[in-house]
């Protein structure tokens, strides 16, 4: 089941800013003096968290890092094939 999509509109700024509405900032986890990685797929934009090192300190502990990254590859490849 696809999750329900809600409209949220806001304006870029003279100087090229958007505001993140507070629902998908707390959703995402974007907080002040975050950095944010734009990602363009599909002719979309999307905006990511970028994590610090200490963040992803331990992220994968206990994973197979191959297995994740082959999964990953995978759902990519799925997505291109629509």
């Amino acid at each position: 089941m696809a999750a329900e999509v809600i409209p949220m509109i806001t304006t870029v700024n003279p100087k090229g800013q958007v505001t993140i509405p507070e629902p998908l900032r707390e959703r995402y986890g974007f907080s002040p003096g975050m950095k944010v990685v734009w990602l363009e797929r599909d002719g979309d934009l999307i905006p990511k968290p970028l994590l610090s090192v200490q963040q992803l300190r331990g992220r994968f502990k206990g994973c197979e890092l191959t297995t994740l990254l082959l999964e990953e590859r995978d759902r990519g490849c799925k997505h291109e094939d629509g």
